[in-house]
């Protein structure tokens, strides 16, 4: 990012940020709806614990992959 210097200060986004944040929008547009549809299906056999640690791994590498695609 860059403050530009003036009356009215702003920030510029650089092309690489606003893609990681265009990825995180994705991500949790897509996995925050299908975690609460699946934990039901899966609370008898993993703990709420698990079932995000498992959820966040599933983004984190959904994430890179999208980002590698774009960037």
């Amino acid at each position: 990012c860059k403050v530009l210097g003036g009356e009215g200060e702003f920030f510029m986004l650089d092309e690489a940020l606003l893609t990681k944040l265009l990825c995180v929008g994705f991500v949790a547009a897509f996995m925050l709806p299908f975690g609460g549809l699946l934990f039901p299906y899966v609370s008898n056999e993993l703990s709420g614990i698990e079932f995000q640690a498992i959820e966040a791994v599933a983004s984190a590498t959904l994430a890179f992959g999208i980002y590698s695609v774009l960037g």
